[in-house]
């Protein structure tokens, strides 16, 4: 790779790191200030300013990256960088590859973060606002387990622990036994039950005439329904993309609409595509010398163009999520479009970059 390459490659990771922490900051900064005197402590303050401003950025990268390659942009071009690298035999297209690059590293990276702990920096930011656990107790939970219904007094997510636990067992229409425990631990994907009363229910004729009492040292049972599922599906928190994958994966084995999860793990994985692809048309459009074209318009269309389709995107994802839009319609169609466009421009322009 040639050093021009390495050099906007290097210069459009600093200003999206410089965009980011800006536009975070001070959204953090605004956010803290109005709750600081909600929160004992300076550890804790700290703390809340930390973990809001994780949060900030897992949503707001995507804008930032838009951004940031505006910036290099418009700094090659008003400098005339453009016109200088055009000038040694490189075509437009090539000075695009580092900034669509990096833009594609950065997506990668932050969908690595959702996957840990990172995912749930708001949870532990509303916690410590609220003072209260980050993974606090789900009372009175009651859903359904394949041929089951479960019901339970609590749910402990910190420890991972199911307590008083009924299961109903329902075969044909009709109640076949019940499994009763005090508690039940989660492990390896499925929760392990002890000291198990069983209750099988006798009937004649289609009647119920009594029930027959076994005793069970243990059984598994529940089999993927994580403690961090429960939580998402029941208190509907944040949640990292594999707990995603989890949820959809169980909703589905149980025949339960899982739109919204699907949404979420949208806004995770998809809608932030829609930068690269405006990045594109955006590169594509740029000409390559400023007397085509004033600041005060490229500023203009760039960043108001940005911000309209990423109003879209959230715009898309909220109806997704309160059920008014299927998910499937909401932001993988936005990003379809801004794609199509973006490729049908740099394909129609690609002749004369």
């Amino acid at each position: 790779m040639s050093r021009a390459f390495f050099y906007i490659f290097k210069l459009y990771i600093k200003n999206f790191f410089i965009t980011l922490f800006a536009i975070v900051f001070i959204i953090s900064l605004i956010d803290f200030v109005q709750h600081i005197n909600s929160i004992q402590g300076m550890n804790r303050a700290f703390l809340y300013f930390y973990y809001t401003a994780s949060n900030t950025a897992t949503i707001i990268y995507p804008i930032s990256l838009v951004f940031a390659a505006v910036m290099t942009l418009s700094s090659l071009l008003f400098k005339n960088h453009l016109v200088a690298l055009s000038s040694f035999g490189y075509k437009k297209r090539t000075i695009i590859m580092p900034i669509i690059l990096g833009s594609i590293l950065i997506y990668f990276a932050f969908i690595g973060l959702n996957f840990t702990k990172f995912a749930y920096s708001g949870d532990k930011a509303e916690s410590i606002l609220k003072d209260i656990p980050t993974f606090n107790n789900v009372d009175n939970i009651f859903f359904k387990y394949n041929n089951s219904f479960v019901s339970a007094k609590k749910l402990d997510v910190a420890n991972k622990e199911l307590k008083d636990v009924i299961l109903y067992y329902i075969n044909n229409n009709r109640l076949q036994y019940l499994m009763g425990f005090k508690s039940a631990k989660f492990k390896n994907g499925y929760w392990l039950a002890k000291n198990i009363t069983k209750k099988s229910i006798i009937y004649k004729d289609n009647m119920p005439q009594g029930y027959k009492t076994t005793k069970l040292d243990s059984s598994k049972i529940l089999d993927g329904y994580y403690p961090k599922v429960f939580r998402l599906l029941y208190e509907g928190k944040r949640m990292s993309i594999q707990d995603g994958f989890r949820a959809i994966k169980l909703l589905d084995k149980q025949e339960i609409d899982s739109s919204k999860i699907k949404a979420t793990l949208y806004e995770r994985l998809i809608m932030p595509l829609f930068a690269p692809f405006l990045i594109l048309l955006i590169a594509t459009l740029t000409p390559l010398h400023k007397r085509f074209f004033s600041k005060s318009k490229y500023f203009f269309y760039t960043l108001g163009g940005t911000l309209i389709v990423w109003s879209l995107l959230y715009s898309a994802n909220m109806l997704s999520k309160n059920g008014s839009l299927n998910a499937i319609f909401g932001q993988p169609l936005v990003v379809l479009i801004v794609a199509i466009i973006s490729i049908i421009v740099y394909f129609y322009e690609r002749d004369r970059i």
